[in-house]
C-alpha cells in the first residue's frame, strides 16, 4: 500500500503535555512511520500517492480504548431476561453492530469482559482477517464467577481453588487474551451480592497465579470492598469499578488507595454517560428517584478523585452492553468522566489511549509515533482544551485503513 500523508493543525501523540502543532503523519500499511511538523517536508508532500489535509482546527489523536465492554448485550433494563430469551444469531448479530458502532465514534480497540466464547473470538476472528470493519477486539470470553454468581449465564463457573486454576487453563485453551475474574456480585445478575466476595483470597491467589504461569493479565469485577481488598491481595492487573461498597454505602480509607496505586494495579470505574441518562432527561429533577440517583453518582465521582488522589492510575473504560450504556456513547463517557470527577482532558485522554495501553501491555497501540499501529481519531478543535472535542470526528482510522471520513468516499 502507497504511503499516506496526513496533516493537521495538531497532532497529540498520546504522552506529551502539549501536542505539536502544524504537524503530519506518514502511514504505510498498518503503520505510523514518521510524525513531525509540516514546515519539515520540504515540499515532499506532492511525492505523496495520497495526501489528506485535515484542516488547521483539527486535531488527531490516538484511536480510543474502550477497557469495559461487553459486546453482545443489549443494553436493556435486563440483561440476563434479554440473554436468555434471545437466540446465539440475534447475540452474533448485535456484537457485530455494537463493535461497528463503537468504531465510527474513534473507538479502535475494544476490551471485552465478558461475553460467550464463541462469540467474542468470533468477532475478534472476523476483525483480524479483515473480513469485517471493526476495532481490535482484546477479549476475556466467558468470565469466571462462582455457581450462579455474577453474570453466571455468560461464564464459567468454579467454586475452589483447583476449580478456578481449572477455569483460567480452559480459557486460555478457548482463546482468551486475558481472564477476566468477578470477585462480587454484581446488579445486574439477580440474586448475587454486590457488597460481599464471591471468592475467598487464597481462590483469587489461586487464580492469578495460574493467569501469572500462562502470561495472562486478569482483570476484575469488584463492588464491595471485600472483593476490591482480595483483588488487591491477589495482584491483578485491574479493578473494574473499584466501587468499595458496603451494606451502608461506599467504605473507603485513603491507605487502600495508596496499596492499590503501590502495586500498581489499574482501576477501571466505569463511568457511563448513560447511566441515569432517561432518568434525568425524562423526570423533575426534585423527585426522590433523581435526588438518589445524583447522590449516589456524587459519592462515586469523589470516591474516583480520592483514588486519583492516592496515585491511582485510571483506564477509561464504560461497561457498555449494560444497562442503557452504548457502545456509541464512549465519548461521551469520556465527557462525563472530566466534568463529574473533575480531572484535566489531558489525564481522561491518557486514560482511554496511552494508559489503556499500558494495562493491556500493548506497546504498539494508544500512542503516535513511528512504529506504532496507525489507529487514529481525527476531531475538530483541540480536545486537550475541551474534552467535548471527542464527540466530533473528523476522521477514522483503525489498522491504516480509512473508515470514517465525511467527505470521503468509503
Amino acid at each position: 500500500m502507497a504511503p499516506l500523508l496526513l496533516t493537521a493543525g495538531r497532532v497529540y501523540d498520546g504522552v506529551a503535555e502539549r501536542p505539536l502543532e502544524h504537524a503530519y503523519i506518514v502511514v504505510e500499511g498498518e503503520a505510523i512511520t514518521a510524525v513531525g511538523r509540516q514546515a519539515d517536508l520540504l515540499g515532499s508532500a506532492g511525492h505523496f500517492a495520497q495526501v489528506l489535509e485535515l484542516g488547521a482546527d483539527v486535531t488527531v489523536v490516538p484511536g480510543l480504548i474502550n477497557m469495559h465492554t461487553h459486546m453482545a448485550f443489549s443494553t436493556g433494563a435486563s440483561i440476563l431476561d434479554d440473554h436468555q430469551r434471545e437466540s446465539y444469531d440475534t447475540k452474533l448479530i448485535r456484537a457485530v453492530a455494537n463493535v461497528q458502532a463503537a468504531l465510527h465514534t474513534g473507538v479502535t480497540t475494544i476490551r471485552d469482559c465478558g461475553t460467550l466464547n464463541g462469540i467474542a473470538f468470533a468477532v475478534r476472528a472476523a476483525v483480524d482477517s479483515g473480513l469485517m470493519r471493526g476495532p481490535r477486539v482484546i477479549a476475556s470470553g466467558a468470565g469466571i464467577t462462582t455457581t450462579g454468581g455474577h453474570l453466571w449465564f455468560c461464564g464459567v463457573e468454579a467454586d475452589s481453588e483447583g476449580e478456578v486454576r481449572r477455569a483460567v487453563r480452559s480459557q486460555v485453551k478457548a482463546g482468551a487474551d486475558f481472564i477476566k475474574v468477578f470477585a462480587t456480585g454484581g446488579n445486574s445478575t439477580p440474586g448475587t451480592n454486590s457488597v460481599a466476595a464471591q471468592y475467598s483470597e487464597a481462590e483469587m491467589c489461586a487464580l492469578t497465579e495460574e493467569a501469572r504461569r500462562l502470561d495472562k493479565r486478569v482483570a476484575v469485577h469488584a463492588h464491595g470492598t471485600p472483593g476490591v481488598l482480595t483483588s488487591l491481595a491477589a495482584r491483578v492487573t485491574t479493578i473494574e469499578h473499584c466501587s468499595f461498597l458496603h451494606p451502608s454505602g461506599i467504605q473507603y480509607a485513603p491507605a487502600q488507595g495508596r496499596r492499590i496505586a503501590e502495586a500498581g494495579i489499574y482501576v477501571c470505574p466505569t463511568i457511563a454517560h448513560g447511566r441515569g441518562k432517561a432518568l434525568l432527561r425524562d423526570q423533575d429533577p426534585t423527585t426522590p428517584q433523581v435526588t438518589e440517583f445524583l447522590a449516589r453518582r456524587a459519592a462515586r465521582f469523589a470516591l474516583v478523585r480520592q483514588l486519583v488522589a492516592e496515585g491511582v492510575q485510571l483506564v477509561s473504560g464504560s461497561d457498555a452492553g449494560i444497562t442503557d450504556n452504548t457502545f456509541a456513547g464512549y465519548p461521551e463517557d469520556l465527557v462525563l468522566t472530566v466534568e463529574g470527577i473533575d480531572l484535566s482532558p489531558r489525564a481522561v485522554l491518557q486514560s482511554a489511549t496511552s494508559v489503556a495501553a499500558d494495562a493491556l501491555g500493548r506497546a504498539d497501540l494508544g500512542r503516535i509515533a513511528p512504529g506504532k499501529a496507525a489507529d487514529l481519531l481525527a476531531v475538530h478543535g483541540n480536545p486537550l482544551q475541551d474534552i467535548r472535542a471527542l464527540t466530533s470526528p473528523r476522521l477514522v482510522m483503525a489498522r491504516g485503513r480509512v473508515v470514517v471520513c465525511p467527505s470521503m468516499a468509503l
